[in-house]
């Protein structure tokens, strides 16, 4: 049975960069900076039902946060955090981020 391409191995080429970049990190350098920004996400969205403004707040503040992990941390460690090169990983959570936090602020409270 087959444990799917090595260094050597002619598919291991094909492989995203990504993938490669994520060969031979450990399980918790892997999954670290996801899980937190998780973590604060589905705070944010428990608080979206109690007050909307707040939880969308703090769903941009985990945005930032995954923002901010992927410029400091270097590909290797920022684990499932890189997605596509760094720059466009940047820019759309950037993005994103503003997006939310504009939502937040122009949906009015309930009457």
């Amino acid at each position: 049975m087959s444990e799917g391409p090595r260094p050597g191995d002619d598919d291991y080429e094909d492989l995203p960069s990504n993938v490669i970049a994520l060969r031979g990190v450990s399980t918790k350098a892997r999954y670290g900076a996801p899980v937190l920004v998780l973590s604060i996400f589905f705070l944010g969205l428990g608080l979206m039902f109690v007050d909307f403004r707040v939880g969308a707040l703090v769903i941009a503040g985990a945005v930032v946060l995954a923002l901010v992990l992927r410029i400091v941390l270097p590909t290797r460690q920022a684990g499932l955090l890189v997605v596509r090169t760094k720059a466009i990983d940047v820019t759309v959570l950037a993005i994103l981020a503003v997006g939310l936090v504009i939502l937040a602020l122009i949906v009015p409270p309930p009457s």
